[in-house]
Protein backbone atom coordinates (compact mmCIF):
# COMPACT_ATOMS: atom_id res chain seq x y z
CA UNK A 1 0.00 0.00 0.00
CA UNK A 2 1.52 3.31 -1.14
CA UNK A 3 0.53 6.33 0.94
CA UNK A 4 1.01 9.91 -0.30
CA UNK A 5 1.36 12.80 2.14
CA UNK A 6 -0.29 16.14 1.40
CA UNK A 7 0.22 19.51 3.11
CA UNK A 8 -3.11 20.51 4.65
CA UNK A 9 -1.70 23.65 6.20
CA UNK A 10 -2.27 22.33 9.72
CA UNK A 11 0.67 22.42 12.14
CA UNK A 12 2.67 19.23 12.31
CA UNK A 13 2.07 16.89 15.19
CA UNK A 14 5.44 16.36 16.98
CA UNK A 15 4.22 12.99 18.22
CA UNK A 16 3.87 11.81 14.63
CA UNK A 17 7.49 12.53 13.77
CA UNK A 18 9.75 9.45 13.53
CA UNK A 19 12.23 8.90 16.33
CA UNK A 20 15.69 10.25 15.40
CA UNK A 21 17.21 6.79 15.72
CA UNK A 22 14.76 5.23 13.24
CA UNK A 23 16.33 4.35 9.90
CA UNK A 24 14.62 5.85 6.84
CA UNK A 25 12.60 3.35 4.81
CA UNK A 26 12.87 2.64 1.13
CA UNK A 27 9.82 3.42 -0.99
CA UNK A 28 7.20 0.74 -0.53
CA UNK A 29 8.56 -0.61 2.76
CA UNK A 30 6.19 -0.93 5.69
CA UNK A 31 6.69 1.39 8.70
CA UNK A 32 6.79 -1.80 10.78
CA UNK A 33 10.17 -2.58 9.17
CA UNK A 34 12.02 0.46 10.58
CA UNK A 35 15.37 -0.36 12.22
CA UNK A 36 16.18 0.83 15.73
CA UNK A 37 19.77 2.04 15.35
CA UNK A 38 20.24 2.02 19.13
CA UNK A 39 19.51 -1.72 19.34
CA UNK A 40 22.05 -4.35 20.39
CA UNK A 41 22.12 -5.71 16.85
CA UNK A 42 22.93 -2.31 15.38
CA UNK A 43 25.65 -1.46 17.88
CA UNK A 44 27.26 -4.87 17.27
CA UNK A 45 27.27 -4.30 13.49
CA UNK A 46 28.92 -0.91 14.03
CA UNK A 47 31.46 -2.46 16.43
CA UNK A 48 32.39 -5.15 13.89
CA UNK A 49 32.82 -2.51 11.18
CA UNK A 50 35.13 -0.51 13.46
CA UNK A 51 37.09 -3.65 14.40
CA UNK A 52 38.25 -4.10 10.80
CA UNK A 53 40.83 -1.37 11.44
CA UNK A 54 42.32 -2.93 14.58
CA UNK A 55 45.97 -4.13 14.36
CA UNK A 56 44.57 -7.65 14.74
CA UNK A 57 41.08 -7.46 13.22
CA UNK A 58 38.18 -8.19 15.59
CA UNK A 59 40.53 -8.96 18.50
CA UNK A 60 38.74 -6.52 20.84
CA UNK A 61 35.50 -8.44 20.35
CA UNK A 62 36.81 -11.82 21.48
CA UNK A 63 35.59 -13.23 24.77
CA UNK A 64 37.94 -16.20 24.96
CA UNK A 65 39.50 -19.12 23.11
CA UNK A 66 37.55 -22.15 21.96
CA UNK A 67 38.50 -25.31 23.84
CA UNK A 68 38.78 -28.77 22.28
CA UNK A 69 39.27 -31.76 24.59
CA UNK A 70 40.28 -29.35 27.34
CA UNK A 71 42.92 -27.63 25.18
CA UNK A 72 42.63 -23.99 24.09
CA UNK A 73 42.87 -23.46 20.34
CA UNK A 74 44.99 -20.60 19.02
CA UNK A 75 42.88 -20.01 15.91
CA UNK A 76 39.28 -20.20 17.19
CA UNK A 77 37.58 -17.73 19.52
CA UNK A 78 34.28 -17.03 21.22
CA UNK A 79 32.49 -13.70 20.93
CA UNK A 80 29.42 -12.02 22.40
CA UNK A 81 28.53 -9.97 19.32
CA UNK A 82 25.17 -10.79 17.74
CA UNK A 83 24.72 -8.78 14.51
CA UNK A 84 21.16 -9.11 13.20
CA UNK A 85 20.53 -11.44 16.14
CA UNK A 86 22.99 -14.03 14.83
CA UNK A 87 25.10 -16.53 16.74
CA UNK A 88 28.77 -15.92 15.87
CA UNK A 89 32.20 -17.49 16.19
CA UNK A 90 35.65 -16.18 15.29
CA UNK A 91 38.63 -17.82 13.66
CA UNK A 92 41.89 -17.50 11.76
CA UNK A 93 42.79 -19.21 8.52
CA UNK A 94 45.59 -19.08 5.97
CA UNK A 95 44.88 -17.06 2.85
CA UNK A 96 45.72 -18.27 -0.67
CA UNK A 97 48.61 -17.09 -2.81
CA UNK A 98 51.78 -15.13 -2.12
CA UNK A 99 52.76 -13.18 -0.12
CA UNK A 100 51.35 -15.21 2.74
CA UNK A 101 48.27 -13.81 4.47
CA UNK A 102 46.05 -14.65 7.42
CA UNK A 103 42.30 -14.20 7.16
CA UNK A 104 40.47 -13.10 10.29
CA UNK A 105 36.84 -14.21 10.13
CA UNK A 106 33.65 -13.77 12.12
CA UNK A 107 31.13 -16.41 11.04
CA UNK A 108 27.53 -15.73 12.04
CA UNK A 109 24.52 -17.99 11.55
CA UNK A 110 21.12 -16.34 11.40
CA UNK A 111 18.94 -19.24 10.27
CA UNK A 112 19.28 -22.96 9.68
CA UNK A 113 16.63 -25.52 8.72
CA UNK A 114 16.47 -29.23 8.05
CA UNK A 115 15.62 -30.70 4.67
CA UNK A 116 11.89 -31.22 5.36
CA UNK A 117 9.28 -28.48 4.82
CA UNK A 118 11.54 -27.00 2.17
CA UNK A 119 9.02 -24.50 0.82
CA UNK A 120 7.92 -23.20 4.22
CA UNK A 121 11.50 -22.86 5.38
CA UNK A 122 12.42 -21.03 2.17
CA UNK A 123 9.95 -18.32 3.16
CA UNK A 124 11.38 -18.17 6.68
CA UNK A 125 14.94 -17.90 5.32
CA UNK A 126 13.86 -15.08 3.00
CA UNK A 127 12.32 -13.17 5.90
CA UNK A 128 15.50 -13.51 7.96
CA UNK A 129 17.69 -12.50 4.99
CA UNK A 130 15.63 -9.38 4.26
CA UNK A 131 15.61 -8.33 7.92
CA UNK A 132 19.39 -8.72 8.14
CA UNK A 133 19.83 -6.69 4.95
CA UNK A 134 17.78 -3.88 6.51
CA UNK A 135 19.92 -4.01 9.65
CA UNK A 136 23.11 -3.85 7.62
CA UNK A 137 21.86 -0.93 5.55
CA UNK A 138 20.86 1.00 8.68
CA UNK A 139 23.77 0.18 10.96
CA UNK A 140 26.96 0.17 8.89
CA UNK A 141 28.89 3.46 8.85
CA UNK A 142 28.26 5.86 5.95
CA UNK A 143 31.48 4.95 4.11
CA UNK A 144 30.29 1.37 3.56
CA UNK A 145 28.55 0.43 0.31
CA UNK A 146 26.28 -2.50 -0.60
CA UNK A 147 25.95 -4.44 -3.84
CA UNK A 148 23.94 -7.43 -4.94
CA UNK A 149 26.08 -10.52 -5.43
CA UNK A 150 23.17 -12.92 -5.96
CA UNK A 151 23.65 -15.95 -8.18
CA UNK A 152 21.28 -17.47 -10.69
CA UNK A 153 20.80 -20.82 -8.99
CA UNK A 154 18.19 -23.31 -7.90
CA UNK A 155 16.06 -22.03 -5.00
CA UNK A 156 17.21 -18.42 -5.43
CA UNK A 157 20.57 -18.13 -3.72
CA UNK A 158 20.76 -14.51 -2.57
CA UNK A 159 23.92 -12.65 -1.62
CA UNK A 160 24.65 -9.10 -0.50
CA UNK A 161 28.24 -7.85 -0.42
CA UNK A 162 29.24 -4.98 1.88
CA UNK A 163 32.55 -3.13 1.55
CA UNK A 164 34.07 0.30 2.00
CA UNK A 165 34.90 2.35 -1.07
CA UNK A 166 38.59 1.76 -0.32
CA UNK A 167 37.96 -2.00 -0.34
CA UNK A 168 36.18 -1.77 -3.69
CA UNK A 169 39.14 0.12 -5.18
CA UNK A 170 41.60 -2.42 -3.76
CA UNK A 171 39.63 -5.23 -5.37
CA UNK A 172 40.40 -3.78 -8.79
CA UNK A 173 44.14 -4.53 -8.50
CA UNK A 174 44.45 -7.22 -5.80
CA UNK A 175 45.62 -10.70 -6.83
CA UNK A 176 42.75 -12.06 -4.73
CA UNK A 177 40.09 -10.33 -2.72
CA UNK A 178 38.22 -11.41 0.39
CA UNK A 179 34.76 -9.87 0.62
CA UNK A 180 34.73 -7.81 3.84
CA UNK A 181 31.10 -8.71 4.64
CA UNK A 182 28.84 -11.23 2.94
CA UNK A 183 25.18 -11.89 3.75
CA UNK A 184 24.02 -15.14 2.10
CA UNK A 185 20.80 -17.15 1.84
CA UNK A 186 21.09 -20.54 0.17
CA UNK A 187 19.93 -24.13 0.09
CA UNK A 188 23.01 -26.06 1.16
CA UNK A 189 23.75 -29.75 0.90
CA UNK A 190 24.90 -31.30 4.16
CA UNK A 191 28.51 -32.03 5.03
CA UNK A 192 29.52 -34.58 7.65
CA UNK A 193 32.99 -33.03 7.82
CA UNK A 194 31.58 -29.58 8.56
CA UNK A 195 28.87 -31.08 10.78
CA UNK A 196 26.17 -29.40 8.71
CA UNK A 197 22.81 -30.83 7.71
CA UNK A 198 21.08 -30.31 4.37
CA UNK A 199 18.70 -27.35 4.42
CA UNK A 200 18.30 -23.60 4.19
CA UNK A 201 20.97 -21.41 5.75
CA UNK A 202 21.30 -17.68 6.19
CA UNK A 203 24.81 -16.59 7.15
CA UNK A 204 26.55 -13.27 7.76
CA UNK A 205 30.36 -13.33 7.55
CA UNK A 206 32.90 -10.60 8.31
CA UNK A 207 36.43 -11.17 6.93
CA UNK A 208 39.72 -9.34 6.62
CA UNK A 209 43.02 -10.61 5.24
CA UNK A 210 46.30 -9.23 6.61
CA UNK A 211 49.96 -10.06 5.90
CA UNK A 212 51.08 -13.13 7.83
CA UNK A 213 53.52 -12.26 10.63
Amino acid sequence: LLLAACDSGAPADPAAAPAPEAEALLEGESPLLAVDTSSRSCTDIAALAAAFSEPEPFASLRTGKVKLDGRELDDAFTTAVAPAGASCSMGLMDGPGEPATRIHVVNCQLFSSGMIDREANAAKAKTVFDAAARDMRACLPAEWTARDGSQVAVDSTEVMIYETRADAERAMTASYYTFPVELRKEWSEGSARAQQTTGWRVTLNFQKDVPAS
